[in-house]
């Protein structure tokens, strides 16, 4: 296969369309996919950095409320930083000054366990995100509060990061004035949400980088893209001549036909060209002194007529082959093959006498054994086999035709005695134009094309042809048939 591709330009020019072809495919599959891979993972990255963000805000609303409660309860005590303008971009914390036992009043005005928050609890950030206990990574944010005069303050401890005055300035901005939502600002690398309740406005701020994990993802893929593709690549170039070869045979096959076709209507062709040439030389001679030249021009147009219909018919059954329907298209019927068997014995009595060799049914071949099939196709089948028969047996050799049931199959068996076939050429007896050794073929005539036509007929048919061949048992030809049932 190697050595007939490289030979073959055309071939050669197919393996490697097939070859680009399966390659472009599987590079569209492994892009679609190792994309949607990479926007499945963008999208979880987004909404995992959207959920800390919320999160980090539910945090600090909470934390603002409990610091409300603990503030209206303690009015001698002021928790919180100062609220910072934005127009100096500087940004103050909430972390409070420590208390003193003397801030903390008894009785009515002293919050109760319940409801107020400790200073402990607010200094250690008891509401910021926790880690640990495999729950993922950690996702920075950074909340400030915006009050209704324009004044942010970092609300820690409820974030985990902060911005620089540069950035947090110009993304204050632009969120100022903006509704309440989510979205992001990719030239300052940001992801936001905005949540106003009162007069109190939440920023939440994370690093868009916490979102591009998909990145390093993508590298990964595209190694494993290009491993895959050269591991394909190198299948491909295997598969591609187990693939192509039964193109490699029919072409081959084909020109084998074209080639032996040519030359067997060369001969004919030559010898009618030949005694026209002769017959032509001698104008004024009567058709019947140039009789001999004209009966063999004759001869030779029968010849290649016949030759031009075995190929035509060898055509018929190739396009059979390929239509599933053309033979259930023809006029089946039910067939009764030993009774058929029995009249072609009786039609070859006369060719088998001419020919020196003794003709008969085998004594099995009487019970009916029935299939269905084109009568026509059936007959030429039998005659075929029969004739071929008749051919190779030496004079005073003997032809057997015989019929059986054999399981779910009809059989016919053609046998005669004579040359066997040699091993070597067995396999090729069925072959297009193809004729054994000259000791076996001598004087035989024909193109080579009657068994293959019969093989072609029967493999129609649904059976198998075969062919067996030793010294001592003489040629057997066996033709299978499907049953034909009730």
């Amino acid at each position: 296969m190697r050595k007939g591709t490289k030979g073959n330009p055309v071939l050669f020019k197919l393996r490697k369309k097939f070859i680009a072809l399966n390659m472009v495919c599987v590079m569209a599959v492994i892009a679609v996919s190792f994309t949607a891979i990479c926007i499945f993972d963008w999208k979880q990255d987004v909404a995992g950095v959207q959920q800390a963000i919320a999160n980090s805000l539910d945090n600090a609303i909470d934390q603002h409320e409990r610091r409300e409660i603990h503030n209206d309860r303690s009015p001698k005590h002021e928790f919180g930083g100062n609220w910072a303008s934005t127009t100096d971009a500087s940004v103050q914390n909430s972390e409070s000054e420590p208390q003193s036992e003397s801030d903390v009043g008894d009785g009515d005005d002293a919050p109760s366990n319940d409801d107020a928050i400790s200073h402990d609890e607010a200094q250690s950030g008891a509401l910021a995100p926790k880690i640990g206990g495999g729950q993922g990574q950690t996702i920075p944010v950074a909340v400030y509060a915006l009050n209704a005069e324009g004044s942010a303050m970092n609300a820690s401890p409820a974030g985990t990061a902060n911005i620089n005055d540069e950035v947090l300035e110009t993304a204050l901005s632009r969120l100022t004035p903006a509704e309440d939502g989510t979205g992001s600002f990719p030239d300052l690398g940001l992801f936001f949400e905005k949540r106003t309740i009162g007069d109190t406005t939440y920023l939440a701020f994370a690093d868009a980088n916490s979102a591009a994990g998909w990145k390093s993802l993508a590298l990964t893929l595209v190694g494993a893209a290009i491993a895959a593709l050269a591991a394909f690549f190198v299948i491909s170039l295997f598969f591609s001549r187990w693939a192509l070869r039964p193109v490699e045979q029919t072409w081959r096959s084909q020109r084998q036909f074209i080639a032996d076709a040519s030359h067997e209507l060369k001969t004919p062709l030559t010898v009618i060209l030949a005694d026209a040439s002769i017959a032509l030389e001698h104008p004024e001679r009567t058709v019947e002194s140039q009789r001999q030249w004209i009966e063999g021009i004759q001869v030779e147009g029968q010849r290649m007529q016949g030759l031009v219909e075995d190929m035509l018919t060898l055509a018929k059954h190739d396009t059979a082959e390929v239509d599933a329907q053309a033979t259930m298209g023809k006029q089946q019927e039910k067939l009764d093959l030993a009774d058929m068997a029995q009249r072609a014995v009786l039609q070859f009595e006369a060719v088998a006498f001419d020919r020196g060799v003794e003709i008969n049914a085998a004594e099995s071949s009487s019970a009916p054994v029935f299939i269905g099939g084109v009568r026509g196709d059936i007959e030429r089948v039998l005659g075929i086999l029969i004739d071929n028969a008749c051919k190779y047996a030496e004079a005073g050799g003997r032809v057997v035709v015989g019929t059986k049931r054999e399981g779910k199959h009809a059989v016919i068996q053609v046998n005669n005695t004579g040359t066997p076939i040699p091993s070597s050429d067995l396999p090729h007896i069925f072959d297009r134009f193809w004729r054994a050794d000259e000791a076996r073929t001598s004087g035989a005539g024909g193109y080579g094309l009657g068994l293959s036509i019969a093989r072609s007929i029967v493999e129609e048919h649904g059976g198998t042809l075969s062919a067996q061949s030793s010294a001592e048992r003489g040629t057997t030809f066996t033709a299978k048939f499907p049953i034909k049932k009730d």
